[in-house]
């Protein structure tokens, strides 16, 4: 699954985002719940299926698989959530009950989301969303339309999404957890769920929250049985909706200097954080914006391995560029998380910090050449380092472009 935690952000309106985090890990068994997602700028699902079934686990993968690839076919999750009974049932014969649970999240209008939400035998969704008359965060039930299909429970609903709602999809093991009076039921997870997300915490916190308070109540339930209990795989979908992050990096002159102004419009259209990284760079913009460039303050320890900062007005961070890049590369190689980035203030740090924050980054690059800054094939060494940076980037999730100039 990688190093890092599958934390993903999708960008689904110009104004509202899909932040996510999911988690599974296996039991006393070699098996393990299922968890399938996509993301595109336009739309995000996920497919969660519990091991705690009845069908043989090589059937629910080949069913997974196909049912994602229905997904991202358009076909919606009503549908799919149909078709996943009906193949549980007849592959292999003789019925299998299959706990899986669909979210499907995407733009309805400009700055709106919309929800469409099946499963079939599974814990239905956790949901919060804040009061807005007293900025208080309640449970929220969505409006479920129940039914049997085949025999099993079929759960549908279709709900518009709003800033600061929560959402947690949860495997069959986990509400299974024993712990202190007993077995823990829907009531206890909804409410231990709405006091996280009354702190306005992030879909990772979420995950980490729910996945900690299941680890003590399997350890009250061991504990109180005088030894140690089967563990059941166990699985969490976390999602919090939120406004969109981005961020664009103007990093080398383009390779025409007609194109200098049309590079300088481009990074200033830009909504969200600007940067940018060059001295040369910084001075055509400078020089456009009819503005001055300043160096920052000699720090006390002076420059030790990063080449000091600049300002500039309308630009967030201006940095020098090859070495400040390849530095911004290792600090984001070294954290899990935006907390994990040292302390300092130089500029690889605040770079890698502003770029594990964001959800959606764009570069735009720079093609002309300088003698001393090419590698063996005659290339910018600019431009293999951003690419290094937008695979990272992209490793973690993340929404990358580069546009070449």
């Amino acid at each position: 699954m990688g190093r890092w935690p599958r934390i993903g952000e999708t960008v689904l309106t110009d104004k509202l985002w899909v932040e996510w985090a999911s988690r599974q890990t296996t039991g006393n068994r070699s098996d393990e719940d299922i968890i399938r997602t996509f993301q595109s700028k336009e739309r995000f699902f996920a497919l969660l299926v519990s091991s705690l079934a009845d069908a043989q686990r090589a059937d629910m993968i080949d069913i997974a698989d196909i049912a994602v690839e229905m997904l991202e076919q358009g076909s919606p999750p009503e549908r799919v959530a149909k078709c996943v009974i009906e193949w549980a049932e007849n592959d292999p014969p003789g019925g299998r009950r299959m706990p899986f649970s669909i979210i499907d999240v995407a733009a309805d209008q400009p700055g709106a989301l919309q929800m469409r939400l099946a499963d079939s035998d599974a814990p239905p969704l956790f949901m919060t969303r804040r009061v807005e008359a007293t900025y208080n965060h309640t449970l929220f039930l969505p409006p479920v339309l129940e039914d049997l299909y085949h025999g099993h429970l079929l759960r549908l609903c279709q709900l518009r999404l709003q800033d600061g709602d929560h959402l947690a999809m949860v495997s069959e093991g986990y509400v299974r957890a024993k712990g202190g009076a007993g077995r823990w039921v829907w009531k206890d997870i909804a409410t231990y769920t709405r006091r996280l997300s009354a702190t306005g915490c992030s879909a990772a916190q979420l995950l980490d929250a729910m996945f900690s308070t299941y680890r003590r109540r399997a350890l009250s339930a061991s504990a109180g049985e005088g030894g140690a209990q089967e563990r059941k795989p166990i699985s969490v979908v976390a999602m919090y909706i939120r406004p969109v992050r981005t961020v664009t990096v103007w990093t080398g002159p383009p390779l025409d200097p007609a194109q200098d102004e049309e590079a300088l419009g481009r990074l200033m259209a830009e909504a969200g954080a600007r940067v940018i990284c060059g001295d040369t760079t910084a001075q055509i913009a400078a020089r456009h914006l009819d503005a001055n460039l300043e160096l920052e303050p000699r720090p006390a320890h002076g420059w030790i391995e990063v080449p000091p900062l600049q300002t500039l007005a309308g630009v967030d961070l201006v940095t020098e560029g090859l070495v400040t890049m390849d530095k911004t590369l290792e600090r984001m190689a070294d954290a899990v998380q935006v907390n994990d980035l040292p302390r300092t203030q130089d500029g690889a740090t605040r770079l890698a910090r502003i770029l594990l924050a964001a959800d959606c980054v764009h570069f735009i690059v720079g093609l002309a050449v300088n003698p001393h800054q090419i590698d063996e094939s005659g290339e910018p060494l600019r431009r293999g380092l951003v690419e290094k940076i937008a695979e990272h980037l992209k490793a973690r999730a993340k929404i990358v472009s580069i546009a070449y100039l």
